[in-house]
């Protein structure tokens, strides 16, 4: 089955993976630390969050989710974004503080392979009364870029089969995005937790997905950026370089990640890297590494040239002005008069024309109102 979109109001109903442990004894050994930190995890945890045994490794503390939707929504890398993509969606831990970001997105795209732990992020989404704020997308977060990146130039790339409906309504849905106003946020799985015991955590190795795997899902494939090129220079009528298009991601990645490895991915002449440590009483829990893209830079050099030309047009329109002003001036015939002593002669008659030459009519119906007043007094 391909991706598919749910429709708003569609939910998928919890199943029996989906869980809200109350006593310790119905947890898992392995998951009994992270739930006796259930309230860091989700505050509201008692209201019947529910999440699946996976997810709980790698669902995102609250108040680090709060902390890294606050920031994200004022990073440089988010300028004029107001659409967010979250890849891996999970049990809606990061999602939820997007969506409860006071309308800094006007869309929310939340992606979840599994369907179970999709079920527990929509649920969790109603206990925090965000759920209709977000748009939920069931499907591998890699074949929905993969179809991200087909729409733009008019095709679909679509191999995993699926009803014909489901690939119209995604298709649909990324039709309207506009790429310049796209961010792509992920908090991948990090293969479980043996990479603590790793001083410089290799994110190549970084299972299932590596970190390459990531950067390339927000990349436009190759091909894709020959047929882009070919389309510029038919447009255009001569040759174009088509400048590799990236879109900006805020990685949610492993405190100890080899930040030599973030930095090889970003080309060169791009803005530099943010990478943060996001802590809880003390301890990193995990960093994140803003990445900026390349489509505002683009957009960057468009307004330069626009700006440039806009310069240029002002300057050739004034240039045109003061000539129409120097021919008028030669054609206009002289009417001043030729002496400062004519000039004040006609400006002194002007004066006594407007200040004393009062029309007769007006000094009649004065001398009537001085006549009511005098009868008026004797009477």
């Amino acid at each position: 089955m391909g991706p598919k979109v749910l429709k708003k109001g569609e939910k998928f109903p919890l199943d029996e993976n989906c869980h809200h442990y109350t006593k310790l004894n119905e947890v898992p050994w392995d998951i009994q630390k992270y739930w006796h930190q259930r309230f860091s995890i989700f505050e509201f945890y008692d209201y019947d969050i529910h999440l699946t045994d996976s997810a709980w490794f790698g669902v995102t503390p609250e108040p680090v989710a709060t902390r890294i939707a606050r920031d994200l929504s004022t990073h440089p890398i988010a300028q004029g974004k107001r659409v967010l993509i979250d890849l891996f969606g999970g049990a809606g831990g990061n999602v939820i503080a997007f969506a409860l970001s006071s309308g800094r997105w006007d869309r929310v795209i939340a992606i979840e392979k599994d369907r179970s732990t999709l079920a527990c992020a929509q649920h969790n989404a109603e206990v925090y009364d965000v759920y209709d704020k977000i748009t939920w997308v069931h499907g591998d977060c890699f074949e929905v870029m993969r179809r991200f990146w087909g729409v733009r130039l008019g095709k679909g790339t679509m191999s995993d089969g699926g009803p014909e409906e489901d690939k119209e309504e995604l298709d649909d849905l990324l039709a309207e995005l506009k790429l310049e106003e796209c961010l792509v946020f992920a908090s991948p799985p990090w293969g479980g937790v043996s990479y603590r015991d790793q001083e410089v955590f290799d994110l190549s190795k970084m299972e299932p997905y590596n970190l390459e795997q990531l950067y390339e899902a927000c990349t436009m494939p190759e091909h894709e950026e020959e047929e882009k090129k070919k389309q510029v220079e038919q447009k255009e009528g001569g040759s174009a370089q088509a400048q590799t298009q990236i879109l900006p991601q805020a990685l949610f990645l492993p405190r100890q990640s080899d930040l030599n490895q973030i930095a090889a991915l970003v080309p060169d002449g791009a803005p530099k890297i943010d990478v943060v440590q996001y802590c809880q009483k003390g301890a990193s829990k995990a960093l994140v590494a803003y990445l900026p893209g390349t489509i505002d830079a683009g957009g960057k050099e468009e307004k330069k040239r626009s700006e440039a030309k806009k310069q240029l047009s002002e300057e050739e329109r004034g240039q045109k002005k003061r000539k129409q002003d120097d021919e008028q001036e030669q054609a206009v015939p002289k009417l001043l008069p030729e002496t400062t002593e004519e000039a004040s002669v006609a400006y002194d008659a002007q004066e006594d024309v407007d200040l004393y030459d009062t029309p007769k009519t007006d000094n009649a119906e004065k001398r009537k109102r001085k006549r009511r007043r005098r009868s008026s007094h004797n009477n």
